[in-house]
């Protein structure tokens, strides 16, 4: 696959800028399952896996991976990412009430929240980190701490600013990133949850933010302009029980620090 832009130095510059401890993950969805077999590289998982566990395989030990309906151990994954229809069992709140909420009507409303895609547009999934450049992606997952995200916000926001909202629909954090994401072409955070904290390894300390694949130079751009503005990570502590009034920025101690 040819790409259109070079998708190697954006990661890297995100991954320079922010530290990042894990790759930015390329996902595209793809029409037809064949088209795997043309990818360099490819692992194909040798049992039955969440979307998750491949995040993180892929964002950790940098490996391409590729799957299709046959490769997803549960329907409720599959169904998210549009692979199939959402089974009466899950879609009724069954499953979800045995756990997650105290009735299956608390079960059937958080259903009816969760984003997912159409069903019958795509037969595959292809992730790998962003920075080996092999295809375009539809959207980039980017994991880090929230200092770390909270700058990656004020990235995006350096030009054309708007107020960013964010969702969380509780388990099931896949659909928070993936599909809202996709669907909404915004960026999307939200917090990893249970499942993916037991089955994807995700870190207490991590957040998770999908971007629109056309953001990630705007996203770089706004971090390279801070960063020689002087906001970079690590965020420095100016203490606690000092004086703060020195460690303000000098354009801000002219007109907008009391004396």
């Amino acid at each position: 696959m040819e790409t259109s832009r070079d998708w190697e130095k954006l990661a890297q510059g995100m991954e320079c800028l922010l530290r990042l401890k894990t790759f930015p993950v390329a996902f595209k969805l793809l029409k037809s399952r064949e088209t795997l077999s043309d990818i360099p590289q490819l692992r194909r998982m040798k049992h039955k896996v969440t979307l998750c566990q491949l995040f993180t395989v892929v964002r950790t030990f940098g490996w391409t991976v590729g799957c299709d309906l046959d490769d997803i151990i549960l329907l409720m994954c599959a169904s998210i990412i549009g692979l199939t229809e959402v089974p009466e069992n899950i879609k009724d709140g069954t499953m979800r009430g045995i756990f997650w909420t105290k009735t299956r009507e608390d079960a059937k409303k958080c259903e009816e929240a969760i984003p997912r895609l159409p069903v019958g547009q795509h037969e595959a999934v292809l992730m790998a980190p962003l920075k080996h450049n092999i295809f375009d992606p539809d959207i980039i997952l980017v994991y880090s701490n929230p200092a770390q995200m909270i700058l990656l916000i004020n990235g995006l926001q350096f030009e054309d600013y708007e107020v960013m909202e964010f969702y969380c629909v509780g388990e099931s954090s896949c659909s928070d990133v993936i599909a809202r994401c996709y669907l909404r072409k915004k960026p999307s955070l939200t917090i990893p949850c249970y499942g993916e904290r037991r089955y994807g390894n995700a870190q207490d300390d991590e957040l998770v933010m999908a971007l629109p694949a056309e953001m990630m130079e705007k996203a770089v751009n706004g971090l390279e302009a801070l960063h020689k503005k002087g906001i970079r990570y690590p965020i420095s502590y100016a203490g606690l029980q000092l004086d703060a009034a020195p460690s303000f920025p000098t354009p801000y101690k002219k007109d907008y620090v009391r004396k």
